[in-house]
């Protein structure tokens, strides 16, 4: 039987405020975790920084 892997949440520092989901992310939060498919376009717009460490796998 195959099993699917969960996709891993991973906290990124935030280095300017955005909106994400109708709330605003300071920099004064210092990290946000998010799942790698939220992350392409504010790593491009330098929003947040490099990932830190995986943290935990998400359940669905």
């Amino acid at each position: 039987m195959v099993t699917k892997k969960h996709p891993l949440l991973q906290e990124y520092p935030i280095l300017q405020p955005f909106r994400l989901d109708g709330r605003w992310y300071d920099p004064s939060d210092k990290t946000i975790k998010l799942l790698p498919q939220q992350t392409s376009f504010l790593l491009m717009n330098g929003k947040i920084g490099k990932p830190s460490t995986p943290t935990k796998e998400v359940s669905k």
